[in-house]
């Protein structure tokens, strides 16, 4: 790798960098993902972008020897801070929930020839692509929520292509304080709930680390967001119906994804405190951030 590139946060499924001779950003991903499927994700991004959603630029995707180089516009701002009141309050909630409803409204009219991003389906419910990998209490879990899944009629107001990972890691605030969403490598074919299962999952995560409004911030944060979905798409009854389900589903994949990910044999003090919280909510079915009902936000 040149030493002029600078290394970003590319989680822990790609390596990315910043390019400063070229002032771009390169996504580096194995290439167990197709090139077709990058591609899919990049024709995604170029619809959202040409109909007023804020995303990056994608310049081109490189298939090389061992790896495919997605390069990127590169977003000068902040990430979204939950610790800065200019970040972190109602104006913002409702603008994240108005963004990610303008994304499922395209959805609705968005049009591939063939599918090549994951896809959930009743014959093939494992979306994230993780049950071959969970341990036999987990996987039980894992199937038992996947299979309540079952239960809803997809529609276009309940599914379509998706970001899959849409939470405050995600976005940029721009020099012009515009909210830019990034990182669409997980899109998928999926139910609108997952979205918005994670951009609460993640909200109210990091907000109870950082924040003494704990009491109240569930309220707060749903509220403002779902009046923003509700500005740019029709919010269905099932899709919050199935937030529920989809949190609980998040707590599975992270603790799969941490268990893989970290030294187990290191762990720090709140990698130990994650993974138990964790293991004891999913095998407790407890409901996330004990609700259980998000009707009473709307």
């Amino acid at each position: 790798m040149e030493k002029s590139y600078i290394r970003l946060n590319g989680g822990f499924h790609n390596e990315v960098f910043y390019i400063p001779s070229i002032d771009k950003v390169v996504r580096i991903s194995e290439k167990r993902k197709t090139k077709a499927r990058i591609v899919q994700e990049i024709e995604w991004m170029k619809y959202l972008k040409n109909n007023g959603v804020e995303v990056p630029s994608v310049d081109k995707v490189e298939d090389k020897t061992e790896c495919l180089w997605t390069y990127f516009e590169f977003i000068k701002g902040t990430q979204l801070d939950v610790t800065k009141d200019s970040h972190w309050n109602g104006c913002t909630f409702e603008e994240l929930g108005r963004i990610l409803g303008r994304m499922h409204a395209l959805s609705k009219n968005f049009k591939v020839s063939a599918i090549e991003r994951p896809v959930w389906t009743s014959e093939t419910t494992d979306v994230f692509e993780i049950r071959h990998k969970l341990s036999p209490w987990l996987k039980g879990h894992y199937n038992n929520f996947m299979n309540n899944l079952l239960l809803y009629k997809k529609t276009v107001d309940t599914f379509g292509l998706i970001h899959n990972d849409f939470h405050q890691g995600n976005i940029i605030m721009d020099q012009n304080d515009s909210l830019v969403t990034i990182d669409f490598d997980e899109c998928s074919f999926n139910w609108f709930a997952q979205d918005l299962a994670v951009v609460f999952y993640h909200a109210y995560w990091q907000n109870s680390s950082f924040n003494d409004n704990q009491d109240y911030f569930t309220q707060e944060f749903m509220t403002h967001f779902f009046n923003g979905y509700k500005s740019e798409n029709f919010l269905h009854e099932d899709i919050i119906k199935q937030i529920p389900i989809f949190l609980k589903l998040r707590e599975i994949f992270l603790y799969q994804l941490f268990i893989t990910k970290w030294d187990l044999n290191n762990l720090g003090n709140w990698q130990q405190y994650t993974l138990d919280n964790l293991n004891d909510n999913i095998k407790g079915n407890k409901p996330y951030a004990g609700v259980s009902d998000f009707s009473i936000y709307v």
